[in-house]
């Protein structure tokens, strides 16, 4: 478990790798030029059949097929797939779901996310389930699809506007839970590019409005939550603010919050903790930090990173079990399809890697081509979701896979950014120290790769180049065919989604850009017979960046 404390933090990297995603949302061409076939922005969306378990609650694979069906048959109005995710259960048949970055759609596994009704950093979906049928009505904070046909550009539920910060950051959604008739969320304001916490608020919702905005219009919902500002607070020791809320557990009256500090420029993650009468939850003064040796005390200056056992990422839930507390998240670093619980006595740890349960090994998960270079974070267990006999636990997936001309998995299969479920037996957290073997498995969701699988391009790491994008190669293996008035060059392919700039010089001029292609291939006609000209080839990808290019002299025949 050494390398726990070596650890790249996945959560807080995919947070600024979703930035790059809402930008390329926000450009609105690749995909209806690409791939075509994506659903009418007007298609009314129908209930979602899901086969439930015990009590109603819904199975893991329910979970999977529930959100790549929605995500498949989303309208301008609905959420299509994104980043973060977790539930609270309002009623036997209602729940909320709250996530972070988020697209709307309409999708298709088959052609990836639209980009016509835009990208928020935060949304809501309320579910309502009824006789096996579940309805899903998406919620922001206003401006979005009015209706069928008619696209809009939706705003972020929890935003600048309404909780302060400079107009483009960001807020991330942390924990939340219900208390009486209103649901109270943790969010994290961010720099838009960078890894920089710079506040944290508790935004809170009314029940009743969420319950009737699950029962409402099909083509979204409107809401405004009460937002509470928390005091941010750095210590002497310098290093990131505290961030609040990544996990909350309740004790009876009492709830304790976890946060995490980031104290330098390495991977480390210190972990803190608060508790506070739960009706007091939004009032700072009514906390109590862990100051260390078993005391609490007002005030956050007081608050000192619980004992030291493991290094927490900035998402993870905590949960009671077999008379112990456990610390689940994703594990094992950048690229790890691993998701670990530890435990502690007490609230305030430490937490035991040694004793560490290995829950989850995702599949599909790694940073190799083979795997689209997919990632898994954010994994939370999920109480609203769960049953007395199983523990159910969310996760993210994101992809870092580019083409070479540098379009991303997203462009192809709307699987790429989506939710995963898996339920861990109760029992397993009673077993002894250090399991094995994963105490569940599962195949992902049906249609895991489908869409891009199926034309197979050459997938690229992102992240392993300047820019993000890999470098162009000149282009190879060119043949000319000659005739009195054209000629036809073709060229092997530089790859899925590069673009090539053709230059002309000709008698007597100098080389004029005369025709992009995304073919490989040209046909450069009305030329002179019996004539010398040059051609250049330079390959470009979508951000328009080139490559080398490489020059053909060739001669029109005499006719």
């Amino acid at each position: 478990m050494a390398s726990r404390f070596r650890k790249v933090d996945v959560s807080l990297v995919v947070c600024v790798f979703a930035v790059s995603f809402g930008a390329t949302l926000a450009a609105a061409t690749i995909v209806a030029n690409h791939h075509g076939g994506v659903s009418k922005p007007g298609s009314r969306p129908g209930p979602i059949l899901v086969r439930t378990g015990a009590a109603g609650y819904l199975t893991a694979a329910a979970l999977d097929r529930q959100w790549l069906t929605y995500s498949d048959r989303s309208t301008c109005a609905d959420r299509a797939g994104g980043d973060g995710g977790s539930a609270v259960r309002l009623s036997s048949s209602q729940v909320a779901w709250f996530f972070s970055d988020s697209s709307l759609g309409p999708a298709g596994p088959r052609t990836g996310f639209s980009r016509q009704s835009g990208f928020v950093h935060n949304l809501l979906v309320m579910q309502t389930t009824h006789g096996g049928r579940s309805k899903l009505v998406t919620i922001t904070g206003g401006n979005g699809c009015p209706g069928p046909g008619q696209p809009g550009h939706a705003f972020s539920v929890v935003r600048p506007e309404n909780a302060g910060g400079p107009v483009d950051e960001r807020y991330w959604a942390g924990d939340g839970l219900r208390i009486g008739s209103r649901v109270l969320r943790f969010y994290t304001r961010y720099l838009p590019d960078r890894l920089t916490a710079t506040g944290t608020v508790i935004a809170s919702f009314g029940v009743r409005q969420l319950a009737g905005d699950g029962r409402g219009s099909a083509f979204g919902a409107v809401i405004q939550p009460r937002i509470t500002g928390l005091p941010a607070y750095v210590p002497p020791s310098g290093g990131s603010l505290i961030v609040w809320g990544a996990a909350m557990i309740r004790h009876g009256r009492t709830i304790y919050v976890y946060g995490w500090q980031s104290p330098g420029p390495g991977p480390a993650i210190n972990c803190y903790l608060a508790r506070v009468p739960a009706r007091r939850l939004t009032d700072m003064r009514a906390w109590r930090f862990y100051a260390g040796a078993g005391r609490w005390e007002h005030g956050q200056h007081n608050a000192r990173p619980i004992p030291a056992g493991i290094s927490v990422d900035t998402a993870f839930s905590v949960i009671r079990a077999a008379g112990r507390y456990w610390l689940i998240e994703q594990a094992g670093g950048l690229g790890s399809p691993d998701v670990d619980a530890y435990p502690a006595r007490v609230p305030q740890g430490p937490f035991n890697a040694g004793a560490a349960i290995l829950l989850y090994r995702a599949p599909g998960i790694g940073l190799t081509a083979a795997d689209q270079y997919r990632l898994m974070y954010d994994a939370r267990a999920e109480p609203a979701l769960s049953t007395k006999r199983f523990l159910m636990i969310s996760y993210s997936v994101n992809s870092l896979a580019v083409t070479a001309g540098c379009f991303p998995l997203s462009d192809f299969t709307n699987t790429a950014i989506q939710l995963g479920f898996f339920a861990v037996p109760r029992a397993a957290f009673g077993r002894g120290p250090r399991s094995a073997y994963p105490v569940t498995a599962g195949p992902g969701p049906p249609g895991y790769r489908s869409g891009a699988a199926q034309r197979d391009p050459a997938w690229f790491d992102s992240w392993s180049y300047r820019g993000e994008c890999p470098p162009l190669h000149a282009v190879r293996h060119i043949s000319v065919t000659h005739t009195s008035h054209s000629i036809r060059l073709r060229w092997r392919s530089s790859g899925s989604g590069v673009r090539y700039q053709i230059y002309l010089s000709g008698p007597s001029s100098q080389y004029m850009l005369v025709r992009t292609t995304s073919r490989a291939s040209v046909t450069l006609s009305h030329l002179r017979q019996a004539s010398l000209y040059q051609v250049l080839i330079v390959p470009e990808n979508r951000r328009q960046r080139t490559g080398r290019g490489v020059r053909v002299v060739v001669t029109t025949s005499a006719g």
